[in-house]
């Protein structure tokens, strides 16, 4: 299969527009919408502002006692913990029914940072489990992706946080890319910008994550409002190393079309 080119939208124009094109099914605000027959659901896994109000209690916990909601800093949303086994059966449901023929995106399959979680029912996996607390969390991410897989049988891809270093995924969020590569058809990374005015950041990072997965990835890039030229420069940079590149919330179907024609040739 040669290089692809798509959005992540919420736009129904752009999903019919583009033969590949990923829908917000389900989102970290606990919004729920039914993707376009065309289009790969996106569902946020461990993020959910609205579970998280109803349930405080599932929210992650840091090494200083801080939560991982969108009221303390680093947070834009809520994050759910995963260990908790209601939660990761709240996610599986989720995953499962939004899957569709064409597949399904899993995003916020993590922990929130590193030294989380330290809930109370974190602390007590950890210590019947016998292990260490990072060797915990790659395990039961990985056992979120295994039950995932086992339910759905169509095209899997997973969001990573953008940091290709070696070890960083597993000891900041739990995520071994080796171990789900077993598991995921395809990995996207996200790398966004509010200008692009510079691109080589974005090609080290595009680089290495080429050097790092073994499986095909694709870069998202953030659209919405960013300079039409800088945006397609930006993609022709990523396209270099990915197998693909996304537009991600662009409101202007004509400028992802045209640069879809200019990335893709």
């Amino acid at each position: 299969m040669g290089k692809r080119f798509g959005v992540a939208t919420r736009r129904r124009s752009q999903a019919q527009a583009l033969d590949f094109s990923f829908w917000e099914s389900k989102g970290s605000s606990g919004a729920v919408a039914a993707s376009p027959p065309s289009s790969v659901p996106m569902v946020s896994a461990f993020a959910d502002n609205r579970v998280a109000r109803a349930h405080p209690d599932w929210v992650q916990v840091g090494p200083d006692g801080e939560r991982g909601d969108r009221s303390a800093r680093y947070f834009d949303w809520s994050t759910l913990c995963p260990t908790r086994d209601d939660v990761f059966r709240l996610a599986l449901f989720w995953a499962t029914q939004a899957a569709n023929g064409n597949g399904l995106r899993l995003d916020d399959v993590n922990y929130a940072r590193q030294g989380y979680c330290q809930c109370e029912e974190c602390r007590k996996a950890i210590a019947q489990g016998g292990v260490a607390p990072e060797e915990f969390r790659r395990t039961r991410i990985a056992s979120f992706l295994r039950a995932v897989r086992s339910e759905v049988k169509v095209p899997l891809y997973l969001t990573l946080y953008p940091d290709p270093y070696p070890g960083h995924l597993e000891r900041r969020f739990g995520v071994d890319p080796d171990v789900l590569s077993e598991l995921v058809d395809t990995f996207i990374v996200p790398i966004y910008d509010l200008a692009y005015s510079t691109t080589y950041w974005l090609e080290a990072l595009a680089m290495g994550f080429a050097d790092r997965l073994r499986r095909p990835f694709l870069v998202e890039l953030y659209g919405l409002d960013v300079p039409e030229e800088r945006l397609r420069k930006a993609a022709e940079v990523a396209m270099a190393y990915a197998d693909g590149v996304l537009i991600a919330y662009d409101r202007d179907d004509a400028k992802v079309l045209r640069i879809r024609d200019s990335v893709l040739g």
